[in-house]
């Protein structure tokens, strides 16, 4: 025959359910803390990367349009001679051959 068993259920004291609850608070908060705050890979890291990201993407999205910019005023100094003659003269002051440039100093209004 096949005998049965029964293991009696034992009941913990109020100064020891007070422990446990305890104890069953302390590490859920210990895991929500470490959840949030674990170095390199918790919640607040996490923000801090994506935040990051976004700074990087603005910023190459900058240097994108910035590069396009760039080739476009390539290809007109490449291809353009009135744009290439503009150029030349605004940013690098240089002047047809017997040119002559006169700069005059504005007179400062008397008060």
């Amino acid at each position: 025959m096949v005998t049965q068993q029964r293991k009696q259920k034992t009941t913990l004291s109020t100064m020891q359910r007070k422990r446990l609850v305890r104890l069953s608070i302390l590490i859920v908060l210990l895991s929500l803390l470490w959840l949030f705050f674990a170095p390199g890979s918790g919640l607040y890291h996490l923000k801090q990367r994506q935040h990051r990201l976004a700074e990087l993407v603005a910023e190459k999205d900058s240097l994108t349009q910035q590069n396009k910019e760039m080739q476009e005023d390539i290809m007109r100094l490449q291809n353009d001679e009135e744009y290439l003659e503009k150029v030349a003269r605004e940013r690098h002051g240089m002047l047809k051959k017997n040119e002559v440039v006169f700069e005059f100093e504005k007179k400062e209004k008397k008060k």
